[in-house]
């Protein structure tokens, strides 16, 4: 497997829901209307699959706290690891953490430590949004390696807050077809990655033992070592106020991963269960 594991790819895409053409890009979000509230804990299960077969590998496990009352200031956390069995062939440990701000849902920081089969890195972004600029700070074994400014623009996200932000979105008006675009700052540069709306669908979430109604969606990838930048992630959410990732699926260029959610605490809405 490549050295960037398909927790990678499981994470980055758990949170990119979906025509004509339009950069995702909300109005001011206040608190009591969010998608979510404070101490929210979702579950992942990361699978991969080399033939007909997914293996469950590995977990992660995404938080949010509310930690300043004026303005508010949310600070999310994201962890993912392997099983102690897989420990052995390709061990994982990887950390996300990110701040942003309400009701603009703006991030203010970022930081990202990988640790995965003998592979390390680190990425660290700090957001100047008087001067629309982010700092990036790329550190591996040997030290410091990248340090330099990229231009933003007001809809530009980090992993972490782009999350959360897409929860937040109102997809009453979203048609089969309908595509938009968001900007997140990944690594050392800024993409810009489509994400097209398909439609309704009631899915068998196997964690809940029941089916779901769901928003499914298509995402672009980002060509490099985890895509060959031709595939499609499948991705449905809840039909709900939560929009919670409840499963995704992917070709990758070895094999496919899968991600799917496994327990939730303190979802802010009922999920939209099929009765």
């Amino acid at each position: 497997m490549k050295r960037k594991f398909l927790f990678t790819a499981v994470f980055l895409f758990l949170g990119c829901p979906a025509g004509m053409t339009q950069t995702l890009c909300t109005e001011n979000i206040n608190e009591p209307d969010l998608a979510f509230s404070s101490n929210e804990t979702l579950t992942y299960a990361a699978s991969y699959s080399w033939g007909p077969i997914f293996t469950d590998v590995g977990e992660v496990s995404l938080n949010v706290n509310k930690t300043k009352m004026h303005p508010v200031e949310f600070h999310m956390t994201a962890e993912a690891k392997t099983y102690k069995f897989y420990d052995n062939f390709f061990k994982v440990r990887d950390f996300y953490e990110s701040k942003f701000t309400v009701p603009e849902i703006r991030p203010l920081y970022f930081h990202r430590d990988i640790n995965e089969g003998g592979y390390s890195i680190k990425n660290t972004y700090n957001f100047d949004w008087t001067n629309n600029k982010v700092n990036v700070v790329i550190e591996k074994k040997q030290g410091v390696v990248k340090n330099h400014d990229l231009n933003l623009d007001k809809c530009t996200l980090d992993v972490i807050t782009y999350f959360y932000y897409l929860r937040n979105l109102d997809f009453g008006d979203a048609w089969p077809n309908r595509i938009y675009t968001l900007s997140i700052v990944l690594d050392d540069d800024i993409y810009n990655i489509k994400c097209r709306y398909l439609g309704k669908e009631q899915k068998k979430i196997k964690a809940l033992k029941t089916k779901v109604n769901c928003l499914k969606f298509t995402v672009e990838v980002i060509a490099g070592s985890v895509f060959k930048g031709d595939e499609k992630i499948l991705l449905w959410i809840s039909d709900d106020k939560n929009h919670v990732p409840l499963e995704l699926e992917s070709p990758i260029i070895v094999g496919k991963v899968k991600g799917r959610i496994l327990s939730y605490k303190n979802l802010k809405y009922p999920l939209n269960t099929v009765k």
